[in-house]
């Protein structure tokens, strides 16, 4: 009885993880929008998507918020917009890009504005995804290496 007892104690001090793959599944499965409508899944670890993390996390944001053109002016050399040349076409595009962070809980619309903030999951979720590509990842790749 007593051995249980410490068992469940050692069970009890051990990192539970399925909340972070509940998280990361989240994100990186598609998610449906509307019927026959799905948005993008994001991919954690690819250049691209955490180019986007980061310009949304920037600290400017934190007390008002972003719109579209915050978030074009980030993004205006990432491959994102790189090779889109008229206005409308970028705003445009930018605005496909909020649409899916919104549709996957990342951002929401700030009421009665053109801003949008990030929700306390999309902070945690896009820090962990930018802080897997810049710090983790290099390291399991090392030791994977060695």
């Amino acid at each position: 009885l007593a051995a249980n007892g410490r068992y469940l104690n050692a069970l009890a001090q051990v990192d539970d993880p399925t909340d972070a793959i509940r998280t990361l599944d989240r994100i990186t499965t598609r998610k449906q929008i509307a019927p026959k409508r799905t948005a993008k899944a994001f991919n954690p670890v690819a250049r691209d998507e955490v180019q986007i993390f980061r310009a949304l996390l920037a600290g400017q944001h934190m007390i008002r918020g972003f719109s579209n053109p915050d978030i074009r002016q980030i993004l205006k050399d990432s491959p994102h917009l790189n090779g889109i040349s008229d206005p409308k076409r970028r705003s445009a595009k930018t605005t496909r890009i909020l649409n899916r962070c919104h549709a996957h809980g990342l951002i929401a619309k700030i009421p009665h504005s053109r801003r949008w903030r990030v929700t306390k999951h999309g902070r945690i979720t896009m820090s962990a995804a930018v802080q897997l590509r810049d710090v983790q990842f290099p390291v399991f790749h090392s030791m994977a290496a060695a």
